[in-house]
Formats: structure tokens, C-alpha cells, sequence
């Protein structure tokens, strides 16, 4: 996906909890660099392997993406 993508150096958006948007903005942001997450977390020498995402577990980033990304366009 980065491959093909140019992606910039960029720090990943943290949730807030008290702005759902910012929900969206991290998810937003995982799903778009997860090729690049996907290489850290399964890289054993960083030991992060604990945090590495299965297929499954993406599609629901995605799937919790697009949802709140609906309930943003409708929001503004």
C-alpha cells in the first residue's frame, strides 16, 4: 500500500476521549500507514510483536473507520 502511496513522515494522531473525531483521525491515520505498522510491529529485534494487527483486526479498522467517517460528514 506505501508502496504505491507517497507517504510523508508524519506522528501518529492519539485518541482523545473526550473528541470522537480524534478516533477517526487515528484510524484514519493506521489505515493509511499500516503497511509500514504492519513492518515495525512484526519486526522481532523492536519487540512489538505483542501489538501486531491480524487481517481480521485491520478490516475492522477500516470497517470502525468508514463508520465514523459517515457520522463526520453528517456531523459538519
Amino acid at each position: 500500500m506505501e508502496s504505491e502511496k507517497e507517504l510523508t513522515a508524519r506522528k501518529m494522531p492519539r485518541d482523545v476521549t473526550t473528541r470522537w473525531n480524534s478516533t477517526y483521525d487515528m484510524l484514519e491515520f493506521s489505515f493509511d500507514y499500516s503497511e509500514s505498522i504492519n513492518k515495525i510491529t512484526g519486526e522481532r529485534s523492536m519487540k512489538l510483536r505483542q501489538y501486531e494487527l491480524k487481517d481480521h483486526e485491520w478490516s475492522i479498522v477500516e470497517q470502525l473507520r468508514d463508520c465514523l467517517k459517515v457520522r463526520f460528514l453528517f456531523y459538519y
